[in-house]
């Protein structure tokens, strides 16, 4: 891709009220992330080694090159916006409670899920939600349910993220694993230029399903029903409006019986929606009668 000419940086000049606002509104429009009044500063962090890197001088002038190349430019600009904190075994009581309360039931009650297990990671980031979803499945098939088929599928609208859980090469001080059997389990130790790296072995990568996905595009291009949908720490990011529609969608896409489970920052209290609570961010789909 073409940039733009070289120019004379104004880099300390702050982003104007008026730029700050189409910016959001772009944003917004194509992803609904929300972005308040008082995330001026946010934004200008995440943006300004682009500005950069694009040559441009002012706030003004990059807002008028993504409308000039939006095509090239705003999944670039999405990627930069969205927040991708994530690491292994995060909120670890939603996965203690899934192999404890939540996977025997489904099984005993859903003849597809005992057929293969379908698993939806909405809101993937680089890959440590999902490859911990691998880890937990795996050893609650080993322990209670021998044989068990499993398939988990990972999206996130932010390719820059998927290309690092494409990769599947994580810090090996950032793991974190409830049991060190898991590492030479699950991971392979890097040598040489990788020293201090770990890599998820091809066995289980094969487990998981990564592509790119707009959680408000007018399509789920993913296995239906799902039988567990994770997506936690994201609605956070948007309006009420947008946070019913989406909380729909993915009741939409769980068979009944099924199992959403959101982040512990995230909450359903604000909004309407057809699921029945079980605590600690967890939804269950109502079996129809």
């Amino acid at each position: 891709m073409a940039t733009a000419p070289l120019a004379v940086l104004d880099r300390d000049a702050p982003m104007s009220t008026q730029t700050y606002q189409n910016l959001c509104a772009m944003i917004h429009r194509h992803s609904r992330i929300h972005l308040g009044p008082n995330k001026v500063n946010l934004l200008t962090s995440r943006l300004v080694k682009r500005r950069r890197e694009l040559g441009l001088a002012s706030w003004e002038d990059y807002a008028q090159w993504l409308i000039l190349h939006q095509g090239d430019e705003i999944d670039t600009l999405i990627d930069l916006v969205s927040t991708n904190h994530t690491h292994f075994f995060r909120e670890s009581v939603h996965f203690e409670i899934l192999k404890s309360d939540l996977l025997g039931p489904l099984l005993r009650d859903s003849p597809t899920a005992r057929q293969g297990l379908q698993c939806w990671s909405a809101a993937c980031s680089s890959g440590e939600e999902p490859f911990t979803l691998a880890m937990v499945l795996n050893e609650y098939a080993e322990q209670k349910h021998p044989g068990l088929a499993w398939q988990i599928t990972a999206t996130d609208i932010s390719s820059r993220a998927l290309q690092k859980a494409h990769q599947a090469v994580y810090d090996s001080k950032s793991l974190a694993l409830p049991d060190p059997a898991f590492l030479p389990k699950y991971f392979q130790k890097g040598s040489g230029p990788f020293e201090g790296f770990c890599k998820v072995k091809s066995e289980w990568q094969k487990k998981v399903s990564f592509r790119r996905m707009n959680l408000f595009g007018p399509a789920y291009n993913i296995p239906q029903p799902q039988h567990l949908v994770f997506c936690r720490n994201v609605l956070i990011y948007f309006e009420i409006d947008s946070q019913t529609e989406l909380i729909q969608r993915l009741h939409d896409t769980l068979e009944p019986g099924g199992f959403l489970i959101v982040g512990h920052s995230d909450s359903l209290m604000r909004i309407q929606h057809p699921f029945k609570s079980l605590g600690n961010g967890i939804y269950q789909k109502q079996t129809t009668t």
